[in-house]
């Protein structure tokens, strides 16, 4: 996908973000997978750190199509070149050599591959494996995959995706199979890199370090969702910009699927890891309204399959889920507040009595 946000929703976009903070919230979406094979990676809580790549240029970028579809539209020759330029050390985001990388993988859709493809060969390592993964599909458009990308129809395909972000899983992708809301989404993503940390490995380095190429509103949305310290300034600049993250541009995020996932840069930047008391807060809310909307919906996936025991586990398995999130919030919330309290009590301590008002209105601003 190229860029699909401009400046005559930017508006729209922001009101429908913030609004859907405080819509009410319908029990909807599945519980994310705990695969076996995983527990004793699980058990030490190991932890990943996972670049995020977007595709090269595509003839989809070039022709403003909507195409989320697999296999997709191949890259334009600028494509290509972007891809081998991920391997020139002169280029600031040029990604680390391929022995460097547990796994490599790459989408379904045909841009991906021919950029994971071009990276390798242009590194010297033609030869070496990239897994397909179908959960790092870009965001199915539904009813509007294929379609012309209009100003309207980036605001409709957009619209879902920013009500996941800010908890509200429950809205649907219209006309979409593949991600009809965004508790099917998560699943998708998030089991996609279950899988690829399930995989394992550690590099000489003794970092177990991985690299995926996906597409940008699946890269975005699945971080914004999922991380511990989104910056929304991001989400903000991209809506003024026109896009969220530039063709082979890069996010990293570091963590697990147990303790969760920090984001480390986006599109070269670094991203600060103390993303105030108000982004904290939001988390916390946002981890608590989310628990029962998976629950719900892996309940009710459980009961089309009509499969007793499978209904069984899922009641269970929710109810475990939405009671940890309901005694778990209050204590986070706490915890967040104490943090701030005693962090600014620390510096007011060691500070001029000139300078208190500025740190003071800092802290204030720094939250928000």
């Amino acid at each position: 996908m190229r860029q699909f946000a401009t400046p005559p929703w930017i508006t729209a976009g922001v009101a429908l973000a913030g609004a859907s903070v405080v819509a009410v919230t319908p029990v909807v979406a599945p519980l994310p997978r705990v695969h076996a094979s995983a527990l004793i990676r699980l058990i030490s809580n190991e932890e990943m750190i996972l670049d995020l790549v977007r595709h090269g240029q595509s003839t989809d970028n070039v022709d403003d199509i909507i195409g989320t579809t697999p296999p997709g539209a191949p890259l334009t020759t600028e494509g290509t070149e972007q891809a081998a330029y991920l391997a020139n050390p002169d280029n600031p985001q040029a990604l680390d050599a391929p022995s460097s990388y547990d796994g490599i993988y790459a989408s379904d859709f045909i841009r991906t591959q021919e950029t994971a493809a071009d990276w390798l060969s242009a590194a010297g390592a033609p030869n070496t494996p990239v897994t397909d993964l179908p959960g790092l599909d870009e965001i199915n458009a539904g009813y509007l995959d294929g379609t012309q990308e209009t100003e309207i129809n980036g605001l409709l395909y957009l619209a879902a995706p920013l009500a996941w972000i800010f908890g509200q899983y429950w809205v649907p992708e219209l006309g979409s199979t593949i991600n009809p809301n965004g508790a099917a989404f998560e699943e998708n993503f998030s089991g996609a890199v279950q899988t690829i940390y399930d995989a394992g490995g550690a590099t000489t380095n003794g970092d177990l370090t991985d690299v995926a190429f996906s597409h940008e509103l699946a890269i975005m949305t699945w971080v914004m969702m999922n991380v511990n310290n989104p910056d929304f300034q991001i989400l903000l600049n991209g809506l003024e910009s026109g896009g969220f993250l530039s063709n082979t541009g890069q996010v990293v995020v570091e963590g697990n699927p147990t303790d969760g996932w920090t984001l480390v840069s986006w599109d070269g930047t670094a991203v600060p890891q103390d993303p105030g008391l108000a982004t904290e807060l939001f988390v916390d809310y946002r981890d608590l309204i989310t628990a029962p909307q998976l629950a719900g919906y892996n309940i009710w996936e459980a009961i089309l399959g009509g499969d007793p025991t499978t209904i069984t586990n899922a009641l269970q398995t929710g109810l475990d889920q939405v009671g940890a999130a309901l005694l778990q919030f209050p204590e986070a919330v706490y915890n967040d507040i104490v943090d701030t309290v005693q962090s600014l009590s620390a510096e007011l301590a060691t500070a001029a009595p000139n300078s208190i008002g500025t740190i003071v209105t800092d802290a204030l601003i720094g939250s928000i």
